[in-house]
């Protein structure tokens, strides 16, 4: 039952839009500015500026460390904290509080990636800093924050199987990277 519960709780913290919030609190409504269906922290600073993105992207972030926080002190069962950060990604992209709008979610999992995977995360950081580097928009045809973010993911679950974490935390990455892709092709 707590692992029910776990997720169920996780979507619903998930699905918390503070780039909406924060974005009205500016007097922004998100909904009209943005017309790709995609709000965070990203469309918060185009709209708002750099503070409340930095509050947004903060709240956004905290969310996926919040779900597997809570699931470590209900389970601890591996696929249960893989799926409440999952569920919190999820509810993010498509919030029950937006009518199942939202963003991407690549922040709600950064943070749930921080918390399950503290020491690969550090230790894949200088592999991805040079890609930000790169001056152009697009590497590969595809835009750069998006490469960088994708490689991310399969960096961090190399350096996580190379250093033998638990199968479910090291496959985490990469699950959590499908409703990014699968929020890309809405």
């Amino acid at each position: 039952m707590e692992e029910i519960f776990s997720i169920v709780l996780s979507y619903l913290i998930g699905s918390i839009p503070f780039s909406f919030v924060v974005a009205k609190i500016k007097g922004v409504d998100l909904k009209e500015k943005v017309k790709n269906g995609q709000i965070g922290a990203a469309a918060v600073k185009r709209n708002c500026g750099l503070f409340p993105a930095i509050l947004a992207g903060t709240g956004d972030f905290s969310k996926g460390a919040l779900a597997v926080f809570i699931a470590k002190k209900l389970t601890k069962q591996d696929w249960v904290l893989v799926l409440s950060a999952l569920a919190a990604i999820v509810g993010h992209n498509w919030s029950v509080f937006l009518k199942f709008w939202g963003g991407k979610g690549a922040l709600v999992s950064f943070g749930a990636l921080f918390y399950l995977l503290t020491i690969p995360f550090f230790l894949c950081l200088p592999l991805i800093i040079p890609f930000l580097l790169v001056k152009r928009e697009k590497i590969f045809g595809v835009r750069k924050t998006t490469f960088f973010t994708y490689l991310g993911y399969f960096l961090l679950s190399l350096i996580s199987f190379s250093l033998k974490f638990p199968f479910p935390i090291s496959l985490s990455p990469i699950i959590f990277s499908l409703p990014m892709a699968l929020k890309k092709n809405e």
